[in-house]
């Protein structure tokens, strides 16, 4: 759906679904600025439900301590990601929620996260006319 995101080579995926722990399947994910984003998965549908980023750049061109790993594993309307992703597939009745994460700000590539998750989020609004149901705001 993202074909923006095919030039970033640090990325990748994983599940979460009942019984996972978020700490455990996120392990992988790197600690640096990116964007990242969730699938659900319910009853063999597959939707796009959330588009995020994390790494906010200060005006030094440093980043807030809140990168792809911690961000992952933080809150989300004001709840621990792992309560979140766990009361999300309990009312939704899904199966699971495939995250994908893109590191987009290394030696490689220089683009800043709050940038590729508007061009992710414009690319969605103009497919759908909407954002993602878990964006409340942009």
């Amino acid at each position: 759906m993202f074909d923006e995101l095919e030039k970033y080579k640090n990325k990748g995926h994983f599940f979460f679904q009942k019984g996972s722990m978020l700490k455990e399947v996120s392990k992988d994910v790197p600690n640096l600025p990116g964007i990242y984003y969730i699938y659900r998965l319910c009853r063999g549908k597959i939707d796009l439900v959330y588009i995020g980023k994390s790494g906010t750049m200060l005006s030094n061109g440093k980043f807030k301590d809140q990168l792809l790993n911690k961000r992952l594993n933080n809150k989300q309307d004001g709840i621990l990601r792992q309560k979140f992703f766990e009361q999300k597939l309990m009312e939704e009745v899904s199966d699971a929620l495939d995250i994908y994460w893109y590191v987009t700000f290394d030696e490689e590539n220089q683009d800043i996260p709050s940038y590729v998750e508007g061009l992710l989020l414009q690319h969605y609004f103009e497919i759908y006319g909407r954002l993602p149901e878990w964006n409340k705001e942009y």
